[in-house]
């Protein structure tokens, strides 16, 4: 399987974390974002959204990070980290979709701002992130009280998703200390070997 990605992704990086994980095998393809690979025909033939990751697994090509993680995980019967139990799954997918529109859509406006954007750097934005992030970290810290893991006291995709835009956070010096539980989370998670063999250097 080809994984195409960037190594400052954090879409793509959870596909890479999973594959990790479940001891998928994967040729990493990095796509040269900041030289505007993604734009050209034969990348847009893969993902034509232009972004990043993708994946063509013995010519079956999909896009999509969350979409690409639920396919490993019922392909290679990754059932710990995608239950089967239909409450269970109903709960990993809940926080994948919180953490779609929620989190990562904050992450990745102050990451963009704060590490790429340089002299075009919209303060407006890194201000509005971090407003919304006062209002979305709370819940995630109180949820993250009541056990060890976002939906139980197992990891499931939903942390990886979630591990990656906070990592994203941590890259903007973002301050998680009135955060404890979403803090001692995140030390749980950067500690398996899959978050440090995928770090961007």
């Amino acid at each position: 399987m080809k994984l195409y990605g960037h190594p400052f992704s954090a879409a793509a990086r959870r596909v890479q974390i999973l594959c990790e994980e479940c001891g998928i095998p994967y040729s990493y393809q990095v796509v040269n974002l900041m030289g505007g690979e993604q734009y050209k025909p034969e990348y847009l033939a893969l993902n034509p959204n232009g972004k990043v990751p993708a994946i063509d697994d013995d010519g079956f090509v999909l896009w999509e990070s969350q979409a690409i993680m639920r396919y490993l995980c019922e392909k290679h019967k990754a059932k710990s980290w995608y239950p089967a139990e239909p409450r269970a799954r109903a709960q990993v997918e809940a926080w994948l979709d919180w953490n779609h529109t929620r989190l990562g859509t904050e992450a990745a406006k102050l990451m963009f701002n704060t590490n790429f954007a340089g002299d075009n750097a919209d303060k407006a934005a890194i201000e509005d992130a971090k407003k919304w992030l006062v209002k979305i970290l709370p819940m995630m810290d109180g949820e993250l009280k009541k056990r060890k893991y976002l939906c139980s006291d197992q990891p499931t995709l939903a942390d990886i998703a979630a591990s990656t835009n906070i990592a994203y956070l941590e890259m903007c010096q973002y301050d998680l200390g009135p955060y404890p539980a979403v803090s001692k989370w995140y030390g749980a998670m950067k500690a398996r070997p899959s978050f440090t063999k995928t770090a961007p250097k």
